[in-house]
């Protein structure tokens, strides 16, 4: 059940759409959604920085650029823009056309006014990312002078990184850092000898003189099983690394064609449960080429199994294959795992979910509520689900009545997917815009922990405030499991009904103020607090004002769930 906000609040946030107006203004109105490719520390992934940079001299836009990769799931306008760090900043408009992976290049705008290293953070709809881009000091912008550690002999302290397998081309993963000695600082660029079909390569700028460490990264597709020694020069100095290079295995799985023999299912499996590390399937292969193997299974109704690693012995070897995904049909499943040409097949037994709902929708369940502790006993509103079903955005919902006195009217219309339970619900009218905009969010989610957060997608409008101008807001609903399976009483004029399996969630508002960021406006329009009771549905809710204080309560005096 939505709880609205107050109108006149929203007067308070048509100051802060000055930015807005920029924005919409370079993105258009058909504004592309996506995200910018980061890795876990938050780097952006793949980056290059491309040209020098050095203190007092202006960036050239076609020289000075970076380029960062973005998975576009929303063709449409875009800007990708960084803060402005040292005296420059870097930026990028257009139009995406397709989805998926989208390379974009940010040219650079000003003049960097010391040097050292500047970190930058990247922004495109709501994801961002970071770059260090290192400047040179004044009239240092010429080629450094160093030497790699350990010439003319083995590279001293390389550091192989990632996996190299025959005929498997190289990834990110694919590195080797070196240690180089610099006399002067400037730019520079390292590149092997292309050996067994490979190359590693690394290029940018040394600022500090010194033993430093440079990461090369490596491209091609290993042609020579075994140890591979890739020489690198830079200057007069020159050494030399080895990649070991697996070569793959060869067999035949145990029973190939048929059932594999033997064969362990190991875990338990429930549909809509996740699979862990527990749940895994041991099989028998009969190896005759030691060497790397990648042995999965097929996908059946949701979850699969799969397993890589190396065979350094002939003959039978048991490997397990762990297990992922979540099952969605109950039953006896059967998989065809695959290694080499051959094949089999093994079954694993699926258990029916339990029922588990904390917001039911079956047909003819009913609730009652009374708001802020009336005085005068009795339900101040009926909510109940009926048999008619409501389509929409291609999902199907089912349709709640309400009736606070004068008759039974439309009180939202609600679904479930996995553990997210979902409202479709008219956002104009939640916010208070001029005109109607349908949507959906996530209300609750039942298979989180504590701490999760999500958030709804961005709903556009117009709002005009009494005697004021027609203003562009977007806002969306932030939401936060506070608690999860925990005790809650409630007491109404029908007495104290303990519950137990309860989920807490709390809800705030945000407002974007420019494209990706947005702002917390809980001091503006308050929050709320809704009690999800596992097989009874909401049982309480809490609103607060803007201070923090309690401004609403409604609370479940009887309820009938069929």
């Amino acid at each position: 059940m939505k709880k609205q906000i107050l109108l006149i609040l929203l007067t308070g946030i048509v100051i802060m759409n000055a930015c807005q107006k920029e924005v919409s203004t370079e993105t258009g109105d058909n504004p592309s959604v996506g995200s910018l490719k980061s890795d876990v520390s938050g780097d952006c992934l793949p980056k290059t920085v491309n040209g020098t940079y050095e203190a007092g001299t202006a960036l050239i836009t076609t020289t000075n650029t970076l380029t960062v990769d973005v998975n576009v799931t929303k063709t449409g306008n875009y800007l990708i823009y960084t803060d402005t760090v040292n005296g420059y900043f870097f930026r990028t408009s257009g139009i995406f056309t397709t989805n998926g992976t989208n390379t974009v290049t940010l040219k650079g705008i000003g003049t960097p006014l010391g040097a050292g290293v500047n970190n930058f953070i990247v922004h495109y709809d709501t994801s961002s990312c970071s770059v260090p881009v290192t400047v040179l000091p004044a009239g240092s912008g010429g080629p450094a002078v160093f030497s790699l550690a350990g010439s003319p002999g083995g590279c001293s302290s390389a550091t192989i990184g990632g996996t190299y397998t025959l005929g498997a081309a190289l990834t990110a993963s694919n590195t080797v850092t070196l240690s180089v000695n610099v006399t002067t600082i400037g730019t520079y660029t390292i590149t092997t000898t292309a050996t067994g079909g490979m190359t590693f390569t690394a290029s940018g700028t040394f600022a500090a003189t010194g033993v430093q460490n440079v990461t090369l990264a490596g491209s091609g597709t290993p042609t020579t099983g075994g140890n591979n020694t890739i020489p690198v020069t830079a200057g007069s100095s020159n050494c030399s690394f080895v990649i070991p290079v697996s070569t793959a295995s060869a067999g035949t799985l145990g029973a190939a064609g048929g059932a594999c023999t033997p064969s362990t299912v190991n875990g338990t499996y429930t549909v809509g449960t996740a699979l862990i590390a527990a749940n895994n399937v041991s099989v028998q292969v009969n190896v005759t080429t030691i060497g790397t193997y990648t042995i999965s299974s097929n996908t059946v109704t949701g979850f699969s199994f799969s397993g890589t690693g190396s065979f350094a012995t002939t003959g039978a070897n048991t490997i397990s294959l762990n297990g992922t995904g979540t099952p969605t049909t109950a039953g006896a499943q059967t998989f065809t795992v695959t290694y080499g040409t051959s094949s089999c097949t093994f079954v694993v037994n699926v258990a029916a979910a339990p029922v588990s709902d904390y917001f039911p929708r079956t047909t003819n369940s009913n609730w009652s509520y009374e708001f802020d502790d009336l005085a005068a006993p009795g339900d101040t509103v009926i909510r109940k689900a009926i048999s008619q079903t409501h389509s929409a955005i291609g999902n199907v919902y089912t349709i709640f009545l309400a009736n606070d006195g004068t008759g039974f009217d439309s009180s939202g219309y609600y679904r479930k997917s996995g553990g997210d339970y979902y409202e479709y619900f008219d956002a104009g009218t939640f916010f208070g815009y001029d005109a109607p905009s349908w949507g959906e969010y996530i209300m609750v989610k039942d298979n989180v922990p504590v701490g999760t957060n999500w958030k709804s997608a961005g709903f556009a409008g117009t709002f005009t405030p009494t005697g004021g101008s027609p203003t562009p807001l977007t806002l969306r609903l932030s939401y936060t499991i506070l608690q999860k399976d925990v005790p809650i009483s409630v007491t109404t004029s029908l007495g104290t009904v303990n519950y137990t399996n309860v989920i807490v969630v709390e809800e705030k508002y945000e407002q974007q103020v420019a494209p990706g960021t947005w702002q917390d406006i809980t001091s503006i329009v308050g929050s709320g607090k809704s009690y999800y009771a596992r097989n009874f549905g909401l049982i309480k809710y809490e609103g607060f004002d803007a201070t923090g204080a309690p401004s609403f309560l409604m609370e479940l005096r009887r309820k009938e769930i069929y």
